[in-house]
This record gives C-alpha cells, sequence and structure tokens, in this order.
C-alpha cells in the first residue's frame, strides 16, 4: 500500500536576538519541558553525534492527545546554522511510518528572530487514511503551542499560562488529595 502522510511548516517572530533564542532552542534540547505546556518532562540520553549537541536521544513525557511518551534522535543539529531536526524513534502507532521535526532559528533583525518547525509525518495502510487528517489537525495545534509557549519564555524567562496550568494539573495528580 503507498505511503500516505503530510508535512507542516509553522513560525513565530520572537523579539529575542538568533543567539539568545538558539541557546534555548539548541543547547537547551533536553530542557523544552521546563517552558513547553506540551511536554512534562524530558530527559536525554547517548553520546551526540553531532558537534555541539548535548545529547543523541531524547525521551520525553508529553501532554499532547493520543500521546504519553515519545523517544526522538537528533538527526541533525549545527550551531553554526542554528538548525536541529529529531525523528521519533517510539510512542508513535503502529501506522505510523516515521515522524520528524526540524526547528530552525534565524535572524531577523536586532534583538529579533524567527522559529519555525517543519515536520514531515508519514503513515501507512488503511488506518492511515482514516487517522491522518486527525493527526495533521493536532500537529498543527501541538506546533502552535510550542510556538507560542517558546515565545513568551525567550521574550520574558516565565513560562506561559498554559504550562502554569499544566504544572498545577501534574501536582493535583500527584496529590494524594486528588483521588
Amino acid at each position: 500500500m503507498a505511503q500516505k502522510g503530510f508535512d507542516i511548516e509553522k513560525q513565530i517572530s520572537i523579539d529575542v536576538s538568533a543567539e539568545k533564542l538558539w541557546e534555548m532552542i539548541g543547547p537547551g534540547f533536553v530542557d523544552v519541558y521546563k517552558w513547553s505546556s506540551n511536554v512534562d518532562f524530558a530527559e536525554g540520553s547517548g553520546e551526540p553525534e553531532f558537534e555541539g549537541a548535548a545529547v543523541r536521544n531524547r525521551f520525553c513525557n508529553v501532554n499532547v492527545k493520543g500521546f504519553d511518551k515519545i523517544s526522538e534522535r537528533l538527526v541533525k543539529y549545527s550551531d553554526q546554522d542554528r538548525v536541529l531536526a529529531y525523528s521519533v524513534t517510539g510512542g508513535m502507532p503502529n501506522f505510523v511510518e516515521s515522524a520528524t521535526n526540524e526547528w530552525s532559528v534565524l535572524e531577523d533583525g536586532p534583538n529579533k528572530s524567527i522559529l519555525t518547525m517543519s515536520a514531515k509525518f508519514r503513515s501507512k495502510g488503511v488506518v492511515a487514511i482514516l487517522m491522518n487528517p486527525l493527526m495533521k489537525k493536532n500537529l498543527k495545534e501541538t506546533l502552535e503551542i510550542v510556538l507560542k509557549d517558546a515565545k513568551i519564555y525567550a521574550e520574558t524567562g516565565l513560562i506561559s499560562e498554559a504550562k502554569r496550568k499544566r504544572i498545577e494539573e501534574l501536582k493535583k495528580q500527584k496529590s494524594p488529595l486528588a483521588a
């Protein structure tokens, strides 16, 4: 059966220097859970394959419809070009052939940059025909949330309201009184 899928690209203008934003995105790759409301926890592992990268793999507990844990592997990383890409290596449904996401930071003037996310999603089988529209909708929403969270954190050093609410939800789930 033919492979199906889709590509999504989203970007946001952020009022910080490209250097500052890249520090958060590239060297801070594993720290995404500190500011993204879609990532509850992340940890890295493995010897980096790319100069400048801190890890080879990232494992995330996520707050994304239909998923709870995913694992990722860096497949591209360049401090000079301010770009990284990762492939999702675990935690996806069986009909998913591959899922990758490339993040790039471009300078857009003094203390202004553009963060772009380019996701590629490939699937197979009959289930893919039914699920791809929902997966595309959910991925668009996810990317938009991550970009908004990144903008708030990069510009203010504070987490977004969505991240704050997620932290409160997690505290309640862990509390014996929440049961």
